[in-house]
């Protein structure tokens, strides 16, 4: 059986660490794929709405096919 280990930190928190931030953290690090892609999509959707992202244009074949020729 693995002994069990007792982290203490000695540091403490800046002033305006308080129970929703920490809450917040523990959500986000717990957070499932899924839930972090929903979260991402969310977030796209609010940046493109509001004009915080321009939305992007499709490259033609051409394009695409010319930016994976280089030459090294």
């Amino acid at each position: 059986m693995a002994e069990e280990r007792k982290v203490v930190s000695r540091e403490t928190q800046a002033k305006h660490w308080d129970a929703s931030d920490q809450s917040l953290l523990s959500a986000t690090l717990m957070a499932t794929p899924t839930q972090r892609i929903a979260w991402l999509e969310e977030t796209l959707q609010l940046a493109y709405a509001s004009g915080a992202l321009k939305p992007r244009r499709i490259l033609t074949q051409e394009e695409w096919d010319a930016m994976g020729s280089s030459s090294l």
